[in-house]
């Protein structure tokens, strides 16, 4: 898969419109959208950086997909679990490692 792939990928996953994008990198949705469908290549690094923070993944892996990550990093549990836990406040990410490694426990 290449780039436009990966990108409808990781924002059909976190439930990401072209809006939703843009309000966050600034690069207008008629350029995402030609992104998203390859009408046009992606024009420059900077843009592609601005989308790799907002979707809190990297260019490699929107160039490249996520073949470099290990199974556990794969799995679409444990992407999900991530993508949520980033949000969390410090006080949360607390504890929630704290229920998981009492879990662990038992």
């Amino acid at each position: 898969m290449g780039f436009k792939e990966n990108l409808r990928e990781e924002m059909e996953f976190q439930d990401i419109k072209p809006k939703e994008l843009s309000e966050k990198t600034g690069i207008s949705v008629n350029t995402l959208r030609n992104y998203i469908n390859a009408h046009d290549a992606l024009s420059n690094i900077y843009s592609a950086v601005k989308i790799a923070k907002a979707l809190n993944t990297t260019v490699e892996e929107l160039v490249e997909g996520r073949k470099n990550l290990n199974e556990a990093q794969k799995s679409e549990a444990a992407r999900k679990f991530l993508l949520i836990f980033t949000h969390l406040s410090d006080n949360d990410k607390k504890s929630v490692i704290a229920l998981l490694e009492e879990m662990k426990r038992h």
